[in-house]
């Protein structure tokens, strides 16, 4: 299925909401308060196909936030599917490689989630998430995944044109474009970092690169790109206006 501009923008959204979702766990002093604007007020968190309820609004998703252990994760989306629903709904399906460091090594699980959302013009918000582990992640060596999660939420919020998203980087990347891939070896929580963005575009065969220079601060919903520069120019060259 093709999907129509305003769709993709809504997939973009949808995109941006999940891996701040994921990336919110991943340095210590992620703020809570913006945090939850991103889940409708009566959103419900469940497990194992619903079988498990963690929360069935805001103030209980807050609780269950307070008893998620602190320890050194990661969250790599190896798979997602985007399905408009009814009513400016829609469900957003993924698989996801979940790590996490602990005394005796390295755990890890693949995990299912299965979501729904709804879309207006101030933006998406999750209305329910159900996390299922279906794999083991034998995987012994920790992978990390904030900068490249932070740096993914902000391109596709750019490229869902939401408010106050970075218009630079929306105009760097193209309207179509349609996966992207970041890497960013940095330490969780890092200030400044530079990524490489990666993108392919729906209509044509090649692709994109592109060095951002960012600022960051966990407590804030997205980082802020400082430059951007065309993965071909030389170090001498500057970035774009």
């Amino acid at each position: 299925m093709t999907l129509s501009s305003d769709q993709l923008r809504s997939q973009h959204d949808a995109l941006h909401l999940a891996y701040r979702w994921f990336a919110f766990f991943e340095a210590p002093g992620s703020a809570l308060a913006p945090h939850l604007e991103i889940f409708d007020p009566q959103v419900s968190l469940s497990g194992h196909q619903g079988r498990h309820l963690f929360a069935d609004d805001r103030d209980s998703l807050a609780t269950w936030f307070a008893t998620v252990p602190g320890e050194r994760s990661a969250h790599h989306i190896l798979h997602a599917t985007f399905e408009p629903a009814p009513r400016g709904q829609s469900r957003l399906n993924m698989l996801v490689a979940y790590q996490a460091v602990r005394p005796t090594g390295v755990q890890g699980a693949i995990i299912r989630y299965e979501t729904e959302l709804s879309h207006r013009p101030e933006g998406a918000r999750f209305l329910s998430l159900d996390k299922t582990p279906i794999l083991p992640d034998t995987q012994a060596i920790f992978a990390p995944s904030w900068a490249a999660n932070r740096v993914l939420a902000l391109a596709h919020a750019a490229l869902a044109e939401l408010l106050e998203s970075d218009a630079r980087l929306r105009e760097a990347l193209g309207a179509a474009t349609s996966q992207l891939q970041v890497q960013a070896n940095v330490p969780e929580g890092s200030p400044k970092y530079r990524a490489l963005l990666s993108a392919t575009d729906t209509s044509a065969a090649g692709g994109l690169s592109l060095f951002l220079d960012l600022e960051d601060d966990v407590s804030q919903p997205l980082p802020a790109v400082s430059s951007i520069i065309p993965a071909e120019r030389t170090a001498q060259q500057k970035p774009l206006p």
